[in-house]
C-alpha cells in the first residue's frame, strides 16, 4: 500500500512518551484523603488519588437525593409545583446539630423549595421529606432507589444507607463513584440551576415567612475571597466528623468543563485562630492547576489544505486538493504544539492495485483518509474530501478512449489481420498486374513471330 505520510517530530521528543496529563507545571498535590478531577466532554482523569477507596460521603450523599427527584419531575411522576407537606418520620434520625431549615412536622413547602434546602443550605430533613414524597411515605424505600439508581450509573463501590450522609458505617461512596453521579445530575438543567444558586428565597409556608437560603460552598460566595472561584458551577459540600470536610464541584472555562470531587480534607488553624477548609482550597488549587496548564489545541482543521490528489482526463487541471471533512480539537499541555503529532495519510487512488481518480471529480467528493498519532494514541481516521469540481474534458476523453481501445488485444489481433489481409491483398494485386502484363508481352512477341513478310517479287 502506497501511502503518502507527512511525520512531523515535536522538537523535544519525550512528549511523544509523556501521559496525556503530563505538564512543565508543578506537580499537583491534593491534601486530602481522596481526590479526583474529570474533563467531561472526554473522561479523561487529569488528577488522581485514592479515587476508587471507599470513603464517607458526608453531604455530597444529597446529589443523588436530588438528582433522584429532579428525574421524577422529568417523567411526569411529580411537578416542582407540588406542595408536600412534611411527616413527623420525616424527622427521624437526624442529628440535632445537623445541617437543617427547621422544616417542622405539618410545613407544607413546594418541592421546587425543597430541592434548594437540600442542595444549597444542605438541609438534612428536606431530604426526607423529598424522599417520603418521592417514594410513597418511605425513606427506607427511597434509599433503594437511591442504590438502584447508582448500580445503573456504574457506581460498583457505593452504598447509601440514608438520604443525607449523615455518619453511617454501611453508608459509603468512592471519590470516582461521586463523579460518575454528578457527570449524570449535571446532564439535568434543574440540578444545575439549583446547585449554582447562592442565595435563594423560599416562599412563605403555612407555619414560616420565606426562609432565606445560603449556599454552603464558599466557592459560590464572591465575599469569600479566600475560597471563591469565579469559573465554579456548584455542585455539592459535606462535613462529618468521620467523612472529614467534602466537595463535590464543577467548573468551566475557555470552553472546557471539569468535575472535581475531595474527600477526607482537613481544616487547619491559622494564626489569627480562624480555620482554612481544605475542601475548598484544594478544589481550587486543582482548578488553577488545571487551567493554567492546558488549553484547547487545534490538531487539525477542516480548512486546512492537505495535499495534490492527481487527477486524470480533467479539464484544464491535472490534480485536485483535499481537506478533512471535520476538524480535530484536543486539550493538551499548553507546551505541546499541535505538529508533535505525526500525520499518516492515506489517497484511495494511490493505494497499489486501485484504478487511478478520473474526472469528473465534485467537491466534498472522500478521495482519502488522515490519522493523527501521539505517544500512542491515534486519532481518526477522518476523511479528505476534494474542495472543488473537476469537469472532465470531452478531448482527453476521447482521447483516452482512443487510446483503451487500441492497447485492447483483440483490437490489436484485428489490426493486425486487416494489416496482413491489406497487405496480402497488395501483394497479390502486385502478382496479378505483374503476370498480366508479362502474358501481355509474351502474346505480343508470339504474335509478331507468326506475321508473314510480304515479298513484292511475287505476282
Amino acid at each position: 500500500m502506497k501511502k503518502v505520510n507527512f511525520i512531523i517530530i515535536f522538537s523535544f521528543l519525550i512528549g511523544l512518551v509523556l501521559p496525556a496529563f503530563a505538564t512543565a507545571a508543578e506537580p499537583l498535590n491534593v491534601n486530602a484523603k481522596a481526590a479526583l478531577l474529570v474533563e467531561v466532554s472526554t473522561g479523561e482523569v487529569y488528577y488522581a488519588k485514592n479515587e476508587k477507596d471507599h470513603c464517607y460521603p458526608a453531604s455530597t450523599t444529597k446529589i443523588m437525593t436530588a438528582l433522584l427527584a429532579i428525574e421524577a419531575v422529568e417523567r411526569g411522576d411529580v411537578k416542582l409545583s407540588d406542595m408536600v407537606e412534611a411527616s413527623a418520620t420525616s424527622q427521624e434520625g437526624l442529628a440535632w446539630d445537623g445541617s437543617t431549615q427547621n422544616i417542622i412536622p405539618g410545613e407544607i413547602m413546594s418541592l421546587e423549595d425543597l430541592l434548594y434546602c437540600a442542595l444549597v443550605s444542605s438541609a438534612n430533613e428536606a431530604c426526607n421529606i423529598i424522599a417520603e414524597y418521592i417514594a410513597n411515605g418511605s425513606v427506607s424505600d427511597f434509599v433503594l432507589l437511591m442504590n438502584k439508581r447508582a448500580k445503573e450509573l456504574g457506581c460498583d463501590d457505593t452504598n447509601f444507607t440514608n438520604t443525607t450522609g449523615l455518619p453511617d458505617g454501611d453508608h459509603y461512596t468512592t471519590a470516582y463513584d461521586l463523579y460518575l453521579m454528578t457527570l449524570e445530575a449535571l446532564s439535568h438543567p434543574e440540578f444545575v440551576k439549583i446547585c449554582n444558586t447562592a442565595v435563594w428565597e423560599t416562599k412563605a409556608t403555612n407555619v414560616s415567612d420565606p426562609r432565606l437560603l445560603s449556599t454552603t460552598n464558599s466557592l459560590l460566595v464572591p465575599d469569600k475571597q479566600e475560597y471563591y472561584y469565579q469559573h465554579a458551577l456548584g455542585v455539592k459540600t459535606g462535613s462529618t466528623s468521620d467523612a472529614g470536610f467534602c466537595l463535590v464541584s464543577s467548573a468551566e472555562k475557555n470552553g472546557i468543563q471539569l468535575i472535581s470531587v475531595v474527600l477526607g480534607a482537613e481544616a487547619t488553624q491559622r494564626e489569627d485562630e480562624s480555620y482554612e477548609i481544605k475542601s475548598f482550597t484544594e478544589t481550587r488549587k486543582m482548578f488553577t492547576w488545571f487551567y493554567d496548564s492546558f488549553s484547547y489545541k487545534d490538531i487539525l482543521k477542516s480548512s486546512e489544505l492537505i495535499c495534490d490528489v492527481p487527477v486524470k482526463l480533467g479539464q484544464g487541471v491535472d490534480s485536485v486538493i483535499v481537506r478533512p471533512s471535520s476538524s480535530l480539537r484536543l486539550i493538551l499541555p499548553n507546551e505541546v504544539e499541535p505538529d508533535a503529532f505525526v500525520r499518516e495519510i492515506t489517497i484511495y487512488s494511490q493505494i497499489e492495485g486501485a484504478d487511478d481518480l478520473l474526472a469528473p471529480v465534485f467537491a466534498d467528493q472522500v478521495l482519502g483518509e488522515i490519522s493523527l498519532s501521539r505517544g500512542g494514541k491515534v486519532y481518526g481516521p477522518f476523511t479528505l474530501i476534494a474542495i472543488t469540481d473537476i469537469a472532465l474534458s470531452k478531448i482527453e476523453y476521447m482521447k483516452a478512449k482512443i487510446k483503451d481501445t487500441l492497447d485492447k488485444a483483440w483490437v490489436k489481433w484485428t489490426i493486425a489481420l486487416i494489416v496482413l489481409i491489406f497487405a496480402m491483398y497488395i501483394a497479390f494485386v502486385i502478382r496479378y498486374n505483374y503476370i498480366r502484363n508479362k502474358r501481355k508481352q509474351e502474346l505480343k512477341a508470339q504474335q509478331a513471330s507468326q506475321i508473314i513478310p510480304f515479298d513484292t517479287d511475287r505476282s
